[in-house]
């Protein structure tokens, strides 16, 4: 593993955007032995990081998947759009590897679970402010063995009381499975599910849709 060089700017001013506030104070405290001059602003929402980064220029921005105006991905995307060049580093609650995956897609430098410890966050975010690019946790797929055998049969359009039969599983149980998969991939169909998996599940293989 290569040695992670840990020489930063004396000067540095991040940009936390979270909704949480406490959060965002344990988070500050944290990241201070970053550097000897570390700023440190926050937002808590897209329209505060909007007019912070109006006002100021910044080193990196970490940002929160959701927010109460809009979603963490898409305020992203908005800012890639317009020619931002602030590297953006994701922070959620969430420690799905499908989380970051998608936050990578979306023109993030990284993903980093807000239960990183002290230490672990302070390691990610140096790696981002040097340049490197935190890559999606290693997975062959995210879902459990049992989502994965009921999505194959989701795509090959068998209905619920089939798929029970099939697994021989109570019907109750693969609703159970079916709303969690629902859930993970944020969506609300069928067809929606198994399209969303296809996308960000590759290694899954899912049949075509009869």
């Amino acid at each position: 593993m290569t040695a992670l060089c840990t020489t930063l700017p004396d000067n540095l001013r991040l940009l936390l955007v979270d909704d949480h506030r406490i959060f965002l104070d344990g988070l500050s405290l944290a990241l201070s032995p970053l550097s000897a001059n570390l700023q440190i602003h926050t937002a808590h929402s897209a329209a505060e990081a909007e007019q912070c980064l109006r006002q100021h220029s910044y080193d990196l921005i970490l940002l929160d998947l959701r927010l109460p105006d809009v979603p963490g991905l898409e305020l992203l995307q908005r800012w890639l759009a317009r020619g931002e060049s602030t590297p953006v580093a994701i922070l959620s609650a969430s420690d799905s590897a499908l989380d970051a995956q998608a936050s990578l897609a979306a023109g993030a430098l990284g993903f980093i679970p807000k239960s990183s410890d002290g230490h672990a966050l302070r390691q990610s975010v140096t790696r981002v402010l040097l340049g490197e690019t935190l890559p999606a946790p290693s997975s062959a797929s995210p879902l459990t063995p049992r989502q994965l055998e009921i999505l194959q049969l989701l795509a090959e359009g068998l209905p619920n009381k089939a798929i029970s039969r099939q697994l021989g599983l109570a019907e109750d149980t693969v609703k159970t499975h079916l709303k969690a998969l629902f859930e993970t991939f944020a969506v609300h169909t069928r067809t929606a599910c198994v399209s969303a998996a296809r996308q960000r599940c590759p290694s899954a293989r899912l049949a075509v849709i009869r």
